[in-house]
């Protein structure tokens, strides 16, 4: 049994890293590339990572059509008072990678990753 729970602390760390390394390198490309554009909200929902948490996670799911005309949808997590602001079927400014269309985000959250580049370089 202790082996199981070992590999399972293993495995959950590894996806961890994994998300946190892919979402650093989307990030990248949306600084690299990005072109700001309006999308739409299709769901708001909220997410108790624990039982008996005090924290909620609040998501937005968004649309939004890339210079092609394909449409692409994304989920993000945002901050309470972003997430109350932006209802379903209301506009959302993001930003999405022109070379990677199905690379998005919220972009005050690309603003800030802008923001925290531009501090780095001085």
């Amino acid at each position: 049994m202790g082996i199981a729970i070992t590999l399972a602390v293993i495995g959950i760390i590894s996806v961890v890293i994994w998300l946190v390394v892919t979402r650093g390198l989307q990030m990248k490309q949306l600084l690299e590339d990005g072109i700001d554009i309006d999308g739409k909200v299709v769901r708001q929902f909220r997410h108790n990572p624990k039982t008996g948490s005090l924290s909620t996670d609040h998501f937005l799911r968004y649309s939004y059509r890339d210079g092609a005309g394909r449409e692409h949808e994304y989920k993000s997590n945002v901050n309470r008072d972003f997430w109350a602001a932006h209802p379903e079927g209301s506009t959302i400014a993001i930003t999405h990678s022109k070379s990677k269309p199905e690379i998005s985000a919220p972009r005050f959250l690309v603003d800030a990753a802008r923001e925290a580049m531009a501090k780095k370089k001085n």
